[in-house]
């Protein structure tokens, strides 16, 4: 649909120095701050080395013979002989055990984690991944609503709520850490919103950009992201304390929210919900920025005409993401494939700081910083082979990863188990999975129509949460039962929901985004995708001429 809208976006420039700002502003600085702010627990709730407590070493003992004396021996999940973590020797006349009276951290690292500062380890380590599944739930929940809020209130009120419940969210769960209910309380606060922030600020970068910056658009964000996930490991390691290091990186986003009146709403959202005079203003704050001009004939045009779009009640329901044949199959194939993207990436992160040999925060930064480089492959694949072959490619070699690392779990073979060469495997599994997480973000924000594209994006982070959720349980079977079973698990899960769910999804590459829920019903198919590219090209063209 050529729309006035369309129009009088590109009189006023869709590509100039006010859609750079906003990048920079949002999609770089803002991203690279929230993100830290919103993953922190993860660093925060890192399960120590610890042991039970023993009484003094004598000066004329090993630290080892020592420990041996009190401490009993046993088989990890691996299959190796270890100290154990959880029992001691009642006496030394016989070999009966009991649980830990006291425990005693190895502070190498970390000085204090929430686990350790509340003894959730052994048979209380399970609190540790009960805290990441209330926080998905609440991912969850907050998902739907946001969802749905932002296609009908507005992606900029969205935006202020959510900034605000992670604040709020965050600084509870340290100033009540007393009491782990209030700890609780706090942390599912924080995650009720989710991405929404990041996510509405993307939405309003998408809509009043060309579609050939959609691509750049979310590869600067997603760079943030990974820059930001480096830098934090780096502030916990500086402090040691898990309070300080949750105060500074929240603070980051009180001047986004202290200064959030002046974020921009999409003006594509206040076309499609009729409020034109709204969309004329925000569209002349852009033409000032860009040294452009509005046409008087198109502002007379946006002011007088209506958008052409499905019914109110149709719109705004959730259910209008499975809308038609063509778009809920669209819409169960990218929550298949968010499914793969977010178990993958979870426990890729939360074991980060377990997996990574010698200082975990180097080890975490490093990995993050190894992102980067996947950002700049992701576009460059989509951008040439396309979305739907860029996230099964990647999900393919996340399977053969996998793979490898159940080999090394199950065999005896020295080279499979060599410290670089995991090392190395961790840090290409993360490159990789952020070349899927890129194809499905771009999946999500072109596959949805104006009115539902919100919706559509925090569907998948409702997808996301739930299987995100199960990320911290399926490292718990790989701890305390078969270290094997993770991998198993990813396989299946990969396969599934990365491989065959990218193949089938339709192709998005330079396609035009759909406004109408009709339009999104109709895409994927190829005479579709081949009148909107058209339709486009004439667009730019009649500017082109209109403009000499």
């Amino acid at each position: 649909m050529d729309s006035f809208y369309d129009r009088a976006l590109s009189e006023v420039g869709h590509d100039g120095s006010f859609q750079v700002k906003f990048d920079l502003m949002y999609n770089i600085l803002f991203s690279g701050l929230w993100v830290m702010a919103y993953n922190n627990m993860i660093l925060a709730l890192t399960i120590i080395p610890h042991t039970c407590k023993v009484p003094k070493k004598p000066e004329n003992i090993s630290e080892n013979l020592w420990k041996f004396k009190y401490i009993p021996t046993i088989e990890d999940a691996t299959g190796k002989s270890k100290l154990s973590d959880c029992l001691i020797y009642t006496s030394e006349e016989n070999n009966k055990t009991k649980g830990c009276d006291v425990y005693e951290y190895d502070k190498t690292w970390f000085e204090t984690t929430i686990p350790s500062e509340n003894n959730w380890v052994c048979e209380n380590e399970i609190h540790v991944a009960n805290v990441f599944a209330y926080s998905r739930i609440s991912e969850i929940t907050g998902s739907l609503f946001f969802g749905w809020f932002g296609d009908v209130y507005g992606r900029k009120p969205s935006y202020i709520i959510s900034l605000t419940m992670l604040i709020i969210g965050r600084f509870t769960s340290v100033l009540g850490s007393s009491s782990s209910a209030i700890f609780v309380v706090g942390c599912v606060i924080a995650s009720f919103p989710s991405w929404t922030a990041v996510q509405s600020a993307s939405v309003i970068s998408i809509e009043i950009s060309s579609a050939k910056r959609r691509a750049t658009i979310t590869k600067l964000r997603l760079v943030a992201f990974s820059f930001g996930l480096s830098v934090m490991p780096l502030i916990y390691w500086w402090f040691k304390k898990w309070k300080p290091f949750l105060l500074i990186t929240i603070a980051t986003q009180l001047p986004f929210l202290l200064f959030s009146a002046k974020m921009i709403e999409s003006p594509q959202w206040l076309w499609i919900t009729k409020q034109p005079k709204k969309c004329v203003q925000t569209l002349k704050r852009m033409e000032k920025a860009n040294g452009t001009k509005l046409k008087p004939e198109t502002e007379v045009e946006i002011l007088l005409n209506e958008p052409d779009i499905s019914s109110k009640s149709e719109v705004v329901s959730p259910l209008a993401v499975f809308a038609g044949r063509r778009m809920a199959t669209n819409t169960i194939l990218q929550l298949l494939l968010w499914i793969s993207v977010s178990v993958n990436y979870n426990v890729a992160i939360i074991s980060s700081a377990e997996k990574s040999a010698g200082n975990p925060f180097l080890g975490f930064a490093w990995q993050s910083l190894a992102e980067i480089p996947g950002y700049f492959v992701a576009a460059w694949l989509a951008d040439r082979i396309g979305r739907r072959y860029t996230g099964a490619l990647s999900s393919a070699l996340i399977t053969v990863i996998w793979i490898i690392l159940a080999f090394s779990e199950m065999s005896d073979i020295d080279f499979l188990k060599n410290d670089i060469l995991i090392s190395v495997l961790w840090i290409t599994i993360r490159i990789t999975i952020t070349v899927t997480y890129y194809a499905i973000s771009l999946f999500n924000m072109e596959l949805y129509p104006t009115c539902l594209r919100q919706l559509g994006m925090s569907l998948g982070n409702v997808m996301s949460g739930v299987a995100g959720m199960s990320a911290p349980y399926i490292l718990h079977l790989g701890r305390r039962i078969d270290a094997r079973y993770p991998s198993i698990i990813l396989i299946a899960t990969t396969i599934i929901g990365g491989i065959l769910s990218s193949y089938f999804l339709p192709e998005t590459l330079n396609a035009k985004l759909p406004e109408t829920l009709e339009e999104a019903q109709r895409f994927g198919h190829r005479e579709q995708r081949r009148d909107v590219r058209t339709k486009e090209e004439a667009v730019e063209l009649s500017t082109l001429t209109a403009q000499q």
